[in-house]
């Protein structure tokens, strides 16, 4: 360390710099990921099905689109459709437009069923409106997708090819489309897009949008912060330098991994840009506290040796807290886990050694600095010690109640992840979503493919008849509002045949084998096929369901499945995929990560604490005032309704490791002032450690709190409730800490 003190500094400035520079170029080279498969569980059952039923189905990525006209069903909605139909068809990368102007309905004809046009040729006959009137009231599967129930708006269901390796192509048609939106948006018309593929466009561009805004605004708050409390360039420039040779070196190696960033680690700049801070707050603070002149390599080297222990442990605890969120089965949160990890133990190696580098080429303080802005500090941690040492009980008992009406509220924290209302209600995607979902059908879909297990088709009377069972169990859900299969072809299929009115199945074998003749003659078989294998071996039903979270989704899928096996029995294969289906079910296996993750993180933080302190009271009086913020969150959280979601499952993880820092150096300290009088280490320990406490807890603090102004809920949540963890932690290190040590410590007082 003297080396590097005196001699070494220039190399070593060098080398930080071409460093800096290396991994700067990656930096600026990361990517956003466009299709979100980053926050898809690892699932190879799972991912199996998906694929099997992308290669028979293709992609269950449709986009909707609601068109609102004032004359919907006359000549003048029906040529608006026809046009949007036909601009929409020509966007490179739609692969087909499926609306009431090429919708093709079953009628009789000379020799049986024929395919008639919906709609027709002669737009402008002035017949066109009771016509179609009546052939949808005829066909009421066609009402909740192409058309509302009140007939004011009409739905445009939009297929779009699958193009492996290409990731912007999506982002090119959704763009489009929203150009049509705007342009065609006037005098009572209104055009509304919504669809998975959208919300993954979208998703990307709020993640370009926060790194435009957060990461700046991240440097400006962290920078007021430390101007406020230091009060000098110095006291500002070397953490920030600290700061961003730590973002640019992870973000480097992030590129280097050859990953992209997604929802979750959108964070890691923000994130790392906080908890960088620590090592370099502690480090000028003892400088500046320290007194005497003496030598300046001497005056570093007594900083680092009393800093160095507690900032190492401190940065240990935090990246294990980190890292445990690695179990995770999400890749996205494990990135996030390991990545920062990995900038906090980079922060510390160059804080370290950094800091006491810039410090070197400045002159000693003659005295110890006491800026006007921490004499309030002072004062208010005189206080809380006086309070602790003094009531000790009473102290407990308060912080113990709080501790038990949280605990009390954690039953009713919901498991809820809600991709529409985790945007702002003023985001397009939310806006539209839940128009289509009050004035059409409903913007989200499960799907489910049933085959028997021997490989026959699906062609006999009796598969079609449990098919209407599972049809008929599915559709008695309040929250669905439709579902499609090969059913609605076979009604009018056989209507047709019989010349009918009524909408009903083919009611012997003859009848069912024959109608399947007469589907593999049909010369349009593109949207057939979407809803049955070319072999008849698999079949799809398509379910659309309201805008629910997954704490309503999830269990109902598991339902409907449940229902279908029960229907179709052991000889058939039933199974629910879709990426949708996948967002539910990833929602609940993540929580239940993550608080596996929370126990490891929180039995290596304990077994850290153990190997520093070496002693079994020690670590318990450390995990008490930690443990006590999160169950406060937790039961916030219950009270305010907030739910666990992708964002607020990795609170307690990611927190555990950080907040214990302060408890981490309060205990260094004490151990240190302890001369066989509790009160007198405590009151001495406080008024020592607490400044730089305050001042990094602020900055952690209001750190975090940038991320409020992210696009995203769930981070929003993440960002807000983890500096609220924060804060409520360094209070509880204020008291509970303090009023424990006391108390634990009167019988050996007494017994001294």
């Amino acid at each position: 360390m003297t080396w590097l003190l005196t001699r070494g500094r220039l190399p070593f400035l060098a080398l930080v710099l071409a460093a800096t520079a290396f991994f700067g170029l990656h930096a600026a080279q990361v990517g956003v990921e466009t299709n979100n498969e980053s926050l898809s569980a690892s699932d190879l059952e799972q991912d199996a099905v998906y694929e099997r039923f992308g290669a028979t189905f293709g992609s269950d990525e449709d986009l909707l689109l609601a068109v609102v006209h004032p004359q919907l069903l006359e000549t003048a909605g029906i040529r608006f459709i026809a046009d949007l139909h036909g601009r929409i068809a020509r966007i490179d990368g739609v692969r087909g437009v499926y609306d009431l102007t090429n919708a093709q309905q079953l009628v009789t004809g000379e020799s049986g069923a024929e395919m008639a046009p919906l709609v027709g040729q002669q737009q402008d006959d002035p017949t066109l409106s009771a016509r179609l009137r009546a052939a949808l009231d005829r066909n009421p599967d066609f009402t909740g997708l192409f058309v509302a129930e009140d007939r004011r708006s009409a739905g445009v269901l939009i297929e779009i090819d699958d193009r492996p390796g290409d990731h912007h192509y999506r982002a090119a048609i959704i763009d489009a489309l929203r150009e049509l939106v705007t342009a065609e948006s006037r005098g009572g018309i209104a055009l509304h897009l919504t669809g998975i593929a959208v919300q993954k466009h979208d998703v990307s561009a709020f993640i370009q949008r926060d790194q435009r805004w957060l990461v700046p605004l991240a440097v400006v708050v962290l920078g007021l912060v430390l101007a406020a409390f230091f009060r000098s360039v110095l006291g500002v420039l070397l953490p920030l330098a600290v700061t961003g040779v730590t973002v640019t070196w992870t973000l480097g190696a992030y590129q280097l991994a050859g990953l992209e960033l997604n929802a979750i680690t959108s964070l890691l700049p923000p994130v790392l840009m906080v908890l960088s801070l620590a090592v370099s707050v502690h480090v000028i603070q003892r400088w500046l506290d320290a007194t005497g002149s003496g030598n300046r390599v001497a005056r570093l080297l007594s900083v680092v040796a009393d800093v160095r222990f507690a900032c190492f442990f401190c940065s240990l605890t935090t990246a294990i807290g980190l890292a445990s969120l690695m179990t995770s089965n999400m890749p996205a949160v494990r990135y996030f886990g390991a990545f920062s990890a990995l900038g906090v133990l980079v922060s510390f190696a160059v804080g370290i050694t950094l800091v006491p580098v810039g410090l070197s080429f400045l002159e000693v303080p003659t005295s110890a600095r006491r800026p006007p802005q921490h004499q309030w500090m002072r004062r208010v941690l005189a206080w809380s010690a006086r309070i602790a040492t003094e009531r000790p009980l009473p102290v407990l008992a308060f912080f113990g109640a709080i501790t038990a009406l949280s605990v009390a509220a954690l039953p009713r924290l919901v498991n809820n992840t809600d991709l529409v209302r985790f945007l702002k209600s003023n985001a397009p995607l939310q806006r539209d979503t839940l128009f289509i979902e009050r004035h059409l059908t409903g913007a989200s879909t499960l799907d489910f493919v049933i085959a028997r297990r021997d490989g026959a088709p699906l062609t006999s009377h009796d598969a079609v008849a449990r098919l209407a069972s599972f049809e008929r169990a599915i559709l008695a859900h309040e929250e669905v509002t439709g579902a499609t299969s090969i059913l609605a072809v076979l009604r009018q299929l056989q209507r047709a045949e019989t010349g009918g009115e009524a909408l009903v199945l083919p009611p012997d074998e003859r009848s069912t084998a024959y109608a399947f003749d007469l589907l593999e003659a049909v010369p349009e078989q593109q949207l057939l096929h979407k809803m049955i294998s070319h072999d008849f071996t698999t079949v799809r039903v398509n379910v659309r369901i309201r805008s629910v979270g997954t704490s309503i989704a999830a269990p109902l899928a598991e339902t409907i499945l449940v229902e279908g096996r029960r229907s179709f029995g052991d000889a058939y294969r039933v199974e629910a995929t879709g990426s949708f289906y996948r967002v539910a079910r990833d929602s609940n296996q993540l929580v239940d990560s993550q608080v596996r993750s929370f126990g490891l993180a929180l039995a290596m933080v304990i077994a850290v604490i153990g190997a520093l302190f070496r002693s079994i009271r020690l670590t318990a009086i450390a995990m008490v005032p930690n443990v006590m913020p999160i169950l406060w969150t937790g039961g916030l959280m219950a009270a305010l309704g907030i739910d666990l979601s992708t964002g607020t499952a990795m609170i307690a993880s990611a927190v555990i490791g950080i907040v214990v820092d302060d408890t981490i150096h309060y205990l260094t300290d004490y151990e240190r002032a302890y001369r066989g009088d509790a009160r007198s280490a405590v009151l001495r320990t406080t008024s020592g450690v607490g400044v730089p406490l305050l001042i990094n807890n602020v900055a952690l603090v209001l750190g975090f709190w940038v991320g409020c102004f992210g696009s995203f809920k769930p981070t929003i949540y993440f960002s807000l409730l983890t500096g609220l963890t924060m804060i409520t932690a360094l209070v509880c290190d204020l008291f509970v800490t303090p009023a424990l040590l006391v108390l634990t410590d009167r019988p050996r007082a007494s017994a001294a």
